[in-house]
């Protein structure tokens, strides 16, 4: 009787294993939904779908980018963590994902606790712009003109947590000067004020044109190093803000308890991405790095330095 009960198990285990190995391994089965914390027309939209177009190729199914910008990329992120943890739903992600829970306790985000971290997509450093309106013509200059005027110069960006509002409350921070913050609901909101002249200053990655013409003057790159598209400017570091660094690190990230094998396949289809000689000519075009390392394990580590960096940043300028 004990040997007929334990081949039935045996079957019933082996019938199991033959059944879901064929389903890990036919992933993906249907369309992927993207959802991306940013609007439409913003660097983390703009670079996740230039990724998700390859990694569509490559998986076999249509990546449908779903933007879901606002509140600080909450709004995202706990609709991501409430998907079934199955590779159906994923999220990409600007320089939110580290400081979401700082920002928003009430919410209830938790990165670390809700998702799994799938890789680096890219980086891109921002340049501080000025409009030309404004009586300055470099960075010795509008820390004078901020200094005896404070308050007075307006930046904006796409809401707290973005990209742009971190490297400003950073400038604050470092330099000890007032700075106006006006959130806008997505990027090219707040740069079509900017060109317009209703804003003083933003930290951004893109509007070369607008340099170009001279309605805007770049200041300085908010990267460590010279950044390959504005050649000439310095960075802060350079001009005496020593470590100053900010710039739009952007991720992909699946619900907790996604199975491994799921998140291999997303990271490995991402990593043919980035490897694609058009798609990188694509990301340069529109200023972001590829990242030296990638994985899971690489963007988990990243994350956690991001979260414990801002902090404190952000609690000195918890008003904006």
């Amino acid at each position: 009787m004990y040997r007929l009960i334990g081949a039935h198990v045996a079957l019933m285990f082996a019938a199991l294993v033959a059944l879901t190995a064929p389903a890990a391994a036919a992933y993906p089965e249907r369309n992927i939904t993207v959802i991306c914390a940013s609007g439409a027309g913003g660097i983390v939209d703009v670079t996740t779908r230039i990724i998700t177009d390859h990694m569509s190729r490559t998986l076999g199914r249509t990546l449908v980018v779903q933007n879901e910008p606002g509140a600080g990329s909450t709004l995202a992120i706990i609709a991501t963590a409430k998907a079934a943890p199955d590779g159906y739903t994923v999220l990409t992600i600007g320089p939110g994902a580290g400081v979401a829970a700082e920002l928003y306790p009430k919410s209830g985000v938790d990165m670390l606790r809700d998702l799994e971290p799938v890789s680096m997509i890219g980086n891109a450093p921002q340049v501080l712009l000025v409009h030309k309106d404004i009586p300055v013509t470099d960075y010795a200059s509008l820390i004078a003109y901020l200094k005896a005027h404070p308050n007075e110069l307006t930046t904006g960006s796409n809401g707290r947590g973005s990209a742009g509002h971190l490297a400003g409350a950073l400038f604050k921070t470092m330099a000890g000067v007032e700075i106006r913050y006006i959130p806008y609901r997505t990027t090219p909101q707040a740069q079509s004020d900017l060109i317009g002249g209703r804003l003083s200053m933003m930290w951004l990655s893109t509007l070369t044109d607008y340099i170009k013409g001279g309605t805007l003057r770049p200041i300085a790159v908010s990267s460590l190093e010279r950044w390959s598209l504005f050649p000439d400017t310095p960075t802060f570091d350079e001009l005496g803000l020593k470590g100053y660094e900010a710039t739009t690190w952007i991720s992909m990230y699946a619900p907790k308890g996604t199975p491994k094998e799921v998140i291999d396949r997303l990271n490995a289809a991402l990593g043919a991405a980035l490897a694609d000689p058009d798609v990188r000519k694509r990301l340069d075009h529109v200023g972001v790095l590829v990242p030296r390392t990638t994985g899971p394990d690489f963007l988990s580590d990243y994350l956690k330095h991001e979260i414990g960096k801002w902090a404190e940043i952000l609690r000195t300028n918890k008003d904006e």
